[in-house]
């Protein structure tokens, strides 16, 4: 089952949440590896969230189920100021935007 465009929009949508409303004017890239830590952690239980579905979304099931996943990702996250670097601390919310994602797949244009 691939899942690269599941796991980089996870990723993507849990950054710009985590970002969303926060100043980031600091030049030094080594200054967010906590931030991106924490949306790398995100996306790692959004992937376990959706293989734990009956019938779990995959890259080949609609070519915008990326940009779905990321928008959903960031309606979850935004406006929580999340900073854990364990995966499974976002279990609820991960799961949650994996199941909204797959009832929401089902609307989107082939």
């Amino acid at each position: 089952m691939a899942t690269v465009l599941l796991q980089n929009a996870a990723f993507s949508g849990s950054l710009a949440a985590f970002t969303s409303g926060r100043l980031q004017n600091d030049p030094d890239p080594t200054d967010y590896a906590s931030t991106v830590a924490a949306a790398n952690a995100f996306a790692t239980q959004f992937l376990t969230a959706n293989a734990a579905l009956a019938v779990p979304m995959t890259d080949a099931d609609n070519a915008s189920i990326g940009a779905l996943v990321e928008t959903i990702c960031f309606g979850v996250l935004e406006g929580r100021a999340y900073s854990s670097t364990t995966a499974a601390f976002y279990a609820v919310t991960a799961s949650a935007a994996a199941a909204l994602a797959k009832q929401a797949s089902a609307s989107l244009v082939v």
